[in-house]
């Protein structure tokens, strides 16, 4: 007969857990504006300005540190199925990332 295990539900930083939650809702939330943001201009002028190439190294490198702190939620929560899941995420975020940021860089370099 399984047993449920009551947790202690709490809000805020009081574990490692709220911390990280906060961080990873923090960074995908910059992730979210940047993206409208640099969405609602115009395509010839987004990453001209300092801003535009602000915003658009934003929507880079927010996954590469929020996705870090899911494997470590779902390790501190010994949830294998979700580490495993952001395992994979993070694999394809590693090589996605640098591959988008290559393809500007080169583009840009023409």
């Amino acid at each position: 007969m399984h047993t449920a295990v009551r947790q202690r539900v709490t809000f805020g930083f009081a574990t490692t857990i709220d911390l990280l939650s906060w961080v990873i809702a923090a960074l995908l939330g910059v992730k979210l504006v940047a993206t409208l943001i640099l969405l609602r201009r115009d395509p010839s002028v987004r990453l001209i300005t300092r801003s535009g190439a602000s915003l658009w190294w934003a929507t880079k490198v927010t996954p590469l540190l929020a996705v870090p702190c899911m494997v470590l939620v779902a390790a501190i929560e010994h949830d294998a199925a979700s580490f495993t899941i952001y395992s994979m995420l993070m694999l394809f975020v590693a090589i996605a990332v640098p591959a988008v940021v290559w393809r500007r860089f080169r583009r840009r370099a023409r």
